[in-house]
């Protein structure tokens, strides 16, 4: 999943392992967005669930997709 920093501009990426695992957290904990933090100038930049939704990765076989 591709980002831009809001404060300082710069693209940078969230891999699919840590947007699974910001999903799974924010789904068991009730949050509404993950914190995603730029490499360049460290500013928190807030991805909401729904677009962590979205950028998932596909549930594997025997998982069944959380509909909330």
């Amino acid at each position: 999943m591709q980002l831009r920093c809001y404060h300082c501009g710069m693209s940078f990426a969230i891999k699919r392992e840590e947007i699974a695992f910001a999903l799974k957290a924010l789904e068991d904990s009730g949050g509404k967005h993950y914190d995603a933090h730029c490499p360049r100038c460290r500013h928190a930049n807030k991805v909401s669930i729904d677009q962590l939704r979205r950028a998932a990765p596909p549930p594997e076989k025997g998982e069944t997709a959380s509909t909330a």
